[in-house]
C-alpha cells in the first residue's frame, strides 16, 4: 500500500530544480529551504498588510465622519472589513506564483495548477467541504453541545461576496503550504517530510488567533495533513482550495461560528455553543478546538491513506 503517493508535479518540479539541473541531488537541504519559506512569508506579510492598510482606508477614513456611514460599496461597514482581510490574501497567491516561476524555476503546473478537471475539481472540493464541516456540526448536536437557531434576516449579496472572498483565502493558504512549501520540500526528500513540516508550519501560522490553545493547533495541523494527502492524490490544487474555502464559508457564513477564534457578522444560522462542553465544540476558538472536527478530520485521514482514489478523481 502506497500510503504517500508523489505525484508527477512533484517530480517535475524537482527536475527543473537548479541542482537537479546540475546533476546534483534536487532541492535545497531541509533547513535552508525552511529559511528560505520563512523569507517569502515574511515578504508576503509585509506586502499584504501594506495592502490591508491601503484597502481598509475608505473604512478608517468613513469612521471619522459624523454621521457614521453604515455601508461601504454596499457592504455592511463590518463585512467591508472582514472581505478587505479576506481579499488582501490574494497578495500571497501573487508572490509566492511569482517565487515559483521565475526563483524556483518551476512551472505553475508543479504549484497543481492544471488545467484538467479543474472545474470538476472545485465542485466537488466545494461539496467535500462543506460536508466535512456539517459531519463536525453533526457530532456536536449528537451530544448535545450546540444549538443551532435561524439568525434571522441576511443579505444574500453580502454572502455571496464574502464566499469569493473565502475563495481567494483557501487558495491563498493552500498555494503556499502545499503548492510551494511541501512540494519544494518533497523535491529532495520523501513526501512524507513534505506532508509533516507543512502542516506544522500550517498549525503555527494559527499560532496568534485569538483563544488559541493546544487542541486547536492540533486540528489545524490535522487539517493541514488532510489538505497534503488531498494534494498528492489529485496532484492539483484545485480541490484542496475549494475543500478549504467551503470548510471556512460553511463554518462561519452559514452555521455562524467562529472560524479559527475569529467572529463573522454575516450568517444564514446562530450556533450557540454550550460552555461546559467545549471540549467537543471547541468553545471560544469555534468547532475548530473540539473533539468534533478531531474525530472527522481523522477519520477523512483513513480514508485517503486506506481508501483507493475513484479512478475518475
Amino acid at each position: 500500500m502506497q500510503i504517500f503517493n508523489r505525484p508527477k508535479i512533484i517530480d517535475e518540479a524537482a527536475s527543473s530544480s537548479y541542482m537537479a539541473r546540475h546533476g546534483k541531488k534536487p532541492g535545497l537541504f531541509w533547513l535552508l529551504d525552511l529559511l528560505l519559506v520563512f523569507g517569502v512569508i515574511f515578504t508576503v506579510q509585509i506586502c499584504a498588510s501594506i495592502a490591508y492598510l491601503i484597502l481598509r482606508l475608505p473604512y478608517d477614513m468613513r469612521m471619522k465622519m459624523i454621521p457614521y456611514p453604515t455601508s461601504i460599496l454596499g457592504l455592511p461597514l463590518e463585512d467591508y472589513v472582514r472581505f478587505v482581510d479576506l481579499l488582501v490574501t490574494a497578495v500571497t497567491t501573487i508572490l509566492v506564483l511569482i517565487f515559483i516561476r521565475f526563483v524556483q524555476m518551476r512551472k505553475l503546473r508543479t504549484a497543481g495548477f492544471v488545467k484538467k478537471n479543474a472545474v470538476k475539481h472545485y465542485l466537488i472540493g466545494l461539496v467535500i467541504g462543506a460536508g466535512m464541516f456539517a459531519a463536525a456540526v453533526g457530532i456536536c448536536a449528537l451530544f448535545g453541545t450546540i444549538k443551532i437557531s435561524y439568525a434571522g434576516g441576511f443579505n444574500p449579496v453580502v454572502i455571496l461576496v464574502l464566499f469569493l472572498g473565502w475563495m481567494i483565502q483557501g487558495n491563498s493558504e493552500e498555494v503556499l503550504c502545499r503548492g510551494y512549501i511541501m512540494v519544494s520540500l518533497s523535491r529532495r526528500y520523501h513526501v512524507a517530510v513534505g506532508v509533516f513540516i507543512n502542516s506544522l508550519l500550517f498549525g503555527a501560522l494559527h499560532l496568534a488567533n485569538p483563544g488559541v490553545s493546544a487542541l486547536p493547533i492540533i486540528n489545524i495541523c490535522l487539517f493541514g495533513i488532510v489538505m497534503s494527502l488531498m494534494f498528492l492524490r489529485t496532484g492539483n490544487i484545485w480541490m484542496v482550495s475549494a475543500l478549504h474555502t467551503a470548510w471556512n464559508f460553511v463554518q462561519g457564513n452559514v452555521f455562524g461560528v467562529l472560524v479559527s477564534g475569529g467572529d463573522v457578522s454575516e450568517k444564514i444560522l446562530s450556533t450557540e455553543l454550550i460552555e461546559s462542553k467545549a471540549l467537543i465544540n471547541g468553545g471560544v476558538f469555534g468547532l475548530e478546538g473540539g473533539l468534533a472536527v478531531t474525530i472527522v478530520l481523522a477519520v477523512t485521514i483513513g480514508v485517503l491513506i486506506f481508501v483507493k482514489p475513484c479512478k475518475d478523481i
